[in-house]
């Protein structure tokens, strides 16, 4: 056998011994009356009827919908056909176009433990419950639902041949960690919850992990979430019992990675430097950018993004954007996704 075909039998039958996967995003639509006012009557009950809820865990910026979910799933559709199936999770709310007989649309009742009390206004606690899905994969992408594929992708860029997952970070110096480190009281919420997941790991692993991890789709494995919550249990719980943002949270999208590093289930590839630029898995590049709505650098960011069509790309909405800046996202994702998929309803 020459050496090309023997190359294309290795990878016809690494990606045979690839699981099935499934994509989970989750959504909120900020905007909904019935939403907003259960989440002023738990604001009132919990901080009083003259303040609102405290530090970051009311940014209006966190709840708005800027229509990027469908936009996301028609990167999806034509980018990652392999995918098994698409859930949706949501605070009991569905996008008037969405196909539900494509989507399994996923109540948070269905995901949280019966003694935690909902709603929830904040990611985190979500985000500990979603490898609860009904019916959900072992194997499967997390998504906000603003992270957008660029370019078609292939299984093997997320999860080794058997399963294990691969974790897209960036690698920062013993001065930026610390500096991480020393963020475990900051009274900005986001700060602290890193903090507390790379300190979780320390304490129990008796080591440290020098990594970022991206506004990225995250791999993940249905039975190692689960071994999570065994090993960190009153870290979960008290993130689970926090209806909106608070400095004791943990951020499972940072703990869990360090986990599946600490106990040898995942591989970290690194994405900075060159490889922020070249990405060495699929040839082409970059692997990933990010912008966020506001900034001075985001137009020519879009601009870059449309040119290099990176494997993932998110632009966060932002408490400093305009109605003019959403506005211009909204063009820039319909001139890059304009075709309905099967996740839609046709003609909404």
């Amino acid at each position: 056998m020459d050496s090309s075909a023997s190359n294309r039998a290795t990878a016809q039958s690494a990606v045979a011994s690839l699981p099935e996967i499934d994509a989970v995003f989750t959504w909120v639509d900020g905007a909904d009356p019935v939403w907003l006012a259960r989440k002023r009557a738990l604001q009132e009950a919990l901080f009083g009827k003259e303040r609102d809820a405290p530090d970051d865990a009311d940014n209006a910026a966190r709840f708005s919908d800027n229509d990027e979910l469908r936009y996301a799933l028609r990167s999806l559709a034509r980018y990652a056909p392999w995918i098994r199936k698409v859930h949706l999770v949501t605070a009991d709310q569905k996008p008037a176009w969405l196909n539900t007989d494509a989507v399994n649309l996923v109540s948070h009742r269905d995901i949280f433990p019966d003694d935690v009390p909902l709603p929830v206004f904040s990611t985190r606690p979500i985000e500990f419950c979603v490898h609860r899905v009904p019916g959900l994969a072992e194997h499967f992408l997390y998504c906000n639902d603003d992270f957008m594929l660029g370019r078609p992708v292939a299984p093997g860029e997320f999860f080794r041949p058997g399963g294990s997952p691969l974790l897209w970070v960036l690698k920062r110096g013993e001065d930026h960690m610390r500096a991480v480190a020393g963020k475990l009281n900051s009274p900005v919420s986001h700060a602290s919850a890193i903090a507390r997941a790379h300190g979780l790991i320390k304490e129990r692993y008796g080591r440290s992990f020098p990594y970022i991890v991206r506004h990225y789709p995250r791999s993940m494995v249905r039975s190692s979430a689960y071994a999570l919550w065994d090993a960190f249990p009153e870290a979960v719980r008290a993130t689970l019992l926090a209806p909106f943002r608070s400095p004791a949270d943990v951020s499972v999208t940072i703990l869990y990675p360090l986990y599946l590093l600490a106990e040898g289930l995942g591989e970290a590839r690194i994405i900075n430097g060159p490889r922020q630029f070249f990405d060495v898995v699929s040839g082409k590049g970059p692997a990933y950018m990010g912008a966020s709505l506001g900034e001075k650098s985001t137009v020519r960011k879009m601009r870059m993004i449309r040119a290099l069509r990176p494997r993932t790309f998110c632009i966060n909405d932002a408490p400093g954007a305009s109605a003019a800046d959403r506005d211009d996202l909204r063009r820039f994702l319909e001139a890059l996704f304009p075709e309905p998929c099967k996740y839609e309803l046709p003609g909404i």
